[in-house]
């Protein structure tokens, strides 16, 4: 889907972005993490031409964007900025309706594409259309602001912290409703955020820049089993790090053959849900299910921590 070759940013002497290059693949979700001032939004709005790269190029379903008009580029890639960037004059339905209206869409097409929207946010287009966003909190500011960045079925969608703005709760359930809003599309996205487990709960990939360099492109796993250096190392957490090897690992990785009482645990579930599960109920085992209730096997303490201790 895009292919960053070399991109770097200059300003004057500074050097805001040097020499980044990584591919993110269609259909997945990457995250850009970083300290403040490590270049990532920079990077971000390279990828959009809102910020013209010094040096380098960037690919978009195999087309050089230099080559694509900046419009044209624009309304193509949805854009997600943190507080939203909702028209305070228009209510809901008219911000939706932005690019749509800008790319000359028939008003029955827009306002069925703006009802789709709202539903698929769970957010009634009865009792939202015609509200105005002082009128929002802030976790339906969010949705509206993501519903807008794809209401023109844009392929990729660019998320300059997002959830910044919201407090962990709201933020939290965002963060799952972005997720199965992008499994449900199979949108392309690219986010960028300072927070490690934002990017450890959404990211497909994740990205570490520090001081406008790109220190390591990587799975999840790849990023807590092998940092590239003491920078990642420390970002990651050492002591951290098991427990989000159990976030990113499932009860189906350690499931045991054998019987144990208690409420079945779903094979689905992550092995940190499902520790927590037995902490909680004070058993050492707990029986496994399957999505129509057929027990598996069982999941224990032991076989979970077993996985949550890195490689050596």
């Amino acid at each position: 889907m895009i292919e960053i070759e070399h991109l770097t940013k200059r300003y004057g002497t500074n050097v805001v972005v040097d020499d980044v290059s990584f591919t993110v693949e269609e259909g997945t979700l990457t995250v850009i993490v970083g300290t403040s001032g490590a270049g990532k939004s920079t990077l971000l709005r390279m990828i959009n031409r809102l910020v013209e790269p010094s040096a380098g190029r960037v690919f978009i379903d195999g087309e050089d964007t230099r080559a694509i008009p900046e419009d044209e580029l624009r309304h193509r890639i949805g854009y997600v900025i943190q507080g939203y960037g909702l028209f305070p004059h228009r209510d809901v339905a008219a911000n939706i309706a932005t690019v749509p209206r800008l790319l000359g869409w028939e008003r029955r097409k827009i306002a069925q594409r703006v009802d789709e929207l709202l539903d698929l946010f769970q957010l009634d287009p009865a009792e939202f259309a015609h509200k105005f966003p002082h009128e929002l909190s802030g976790g339906q500011q969010q949705r509206v602001g993501v519903a807008r960045a794809l209401a023109a079925r844009p392929s990729l969608l660019l998320m300059d912290e997002p959830f910044g703005a919201l407090d962990a709760v709201i933020r939290s359930k965002a963060q799952d409703d972005l997720l199965a809003i992008q499994r449900r599309l199979g949108t392309t996205i690219v986010l960028v955020t300072h927070d490690m487990n934002e990017a450890f709960h959404l990211g497909d990939r994740i990205a570490v820049m520090d001081q406008a360099r790109l220190l390591q492109h990587a799975t999840p796993a790849e990023m807590l089993m092998h940092p590239a250096d003491d920078f990642v190392e420390r970002l990651v957490g050492t002591a951290e790090r098991p427990f989000r090897l159990l976030s990113l690992a499932k009860v189906q990785d350690a499931i045991e053959p054998g019987e144990a009482m208690g409420e079945p645990v779903a094979i689905s579930d992550s092995l940190h849900d499902a520790l927590s599960r037995l902490m909680w109920t004070g058993r050492d085992a707990l029986p496994v299910a399957d999505a129509r209730g057929v027990i598996l096997g069982k999941v224990s303490v032991g076989g979970i921590l077993q996985h949550g201790r890195p490689l050596p």
